[in-house]
């Protein structure tokens, strides 16, 4: 396992900053948050409303020495990286840069349905950031649907054939069913899109023992106007491949970043939500 990077723009139309620490994680948690509405009903049956789900993970490292300078550089770097956060900032983040790698279903073969042991996929979508980032056989990758369907899985890798963009699970197949969900697949401690719910604001990330060490305890949430920057285009390429580290004197809004892309297909994904009814069981 290498070592964790975030990947963000401090400032609109800017170059990436990429934030390398020294030290691995010390907890990756999933806290997913269902929205969802039971109630009884007039025939004495249960229904429920589904609203998708608020896809979060919590990110810990504990004890970092601020007795040595790699400790206090993760310190420094990570002070950096809330302060973005807390302003409302977008941060890419990968648990292991060389496995910075996320992918949109290959232009094509738009279905990745319930049973399905290979998945034809777009090139690594955030190969600008990791342009040497492979998968490998016993790897483990994520599918997931946009968060108001709600589908996800986590399965192993056995191959991935970059000439013909084909990932062969090892073994195991599909659960569920991807088709018109806005699927997207990622090494599953990879995530494009993370922000600061404003919930996680009122707890401190970060606590100081005495000068001696540090705990820091992140909850990010995943942005879900991500799956609607992946739109292939020709070449199986998509929006989000427009990210990439930038060279010394670029005009200010010179480029894409997480948060303009997201600006940019805002209003094409608040409508498609906007078609999207919940369901009720």
């Amino acid at each position: 396992m290498g070592l964790p990077r975030f990947y963000y723009y401090p400032q609109t139309g800017g170059s990436l900053e990429e934030a390398s620490l020294n030290r691995a994680l010390s907890r990756l948690d999933q806290l997913d948050q269902p929205q969802r509405l039971d109630v009884y009903a007039g025939d004495q049956g249960a229904w429920g409303a589904f609203y998708g789900t608020r896809r979060r993970v919590r990110l810990t490292w504990e004890r970092i020495s601020l007795l040595t300078a790699a400790g206090r550089e993760d310190y420094r770097t990570l002070q950096a990286v809330i302060a973005h956060l807390q302003m409302g900032g977008y941060v890419g983040f990968s648990a292991d840069h060389a496995k910075t790698w996320v992918a949109s279903q290959g232009v094509g073969v738009r279905v990745w349905g319930r049973g399905a042991s290979s998945l034809f996929t777009s090139a690594n979508l955030l190969s600008a950031w990791a342009p040497l980032a492979v998968l490998a056989s016993g790897d483990q990758v994520a599918i997931e649907s946009h968060p108001i369907f709600g589908q996800a899985e986590i399965r192993p890798v056995s191959s991935w054939a970059s000439a013909t963009r084909t990932l062969a699970l090892d073994g195991e197949t599909l659960a569920f069913d991807f088709t018109d969900t806005s699927p997207l697949l990622r090494w599953y401690r990879c995530w494009p899109a993370l922000r600061m719910p404003a919930d996680a604001l009122s707890t401190p990330p970060i606590t100081n023992e005495r000068g001696l060490w540090a705990d820091v305890s992140l909850t990010l949430e995943v942005e879900p106007q991500i799956h609607y920057v992946d739109a292939p285009a020709a070449g199986n390429n998509g929006k989000i491949t427009a990210l990439a580290d930038g060279t010394a004197g670029r005009a200010r809004n010179a480029r894409p970043t997480l948060e303009s892309l997201l600006r940019e297909m805002g209003a094409g994904g608040a409508a498609s939500l906007a078609t999207q009814r919940p369901r009720i069981r």
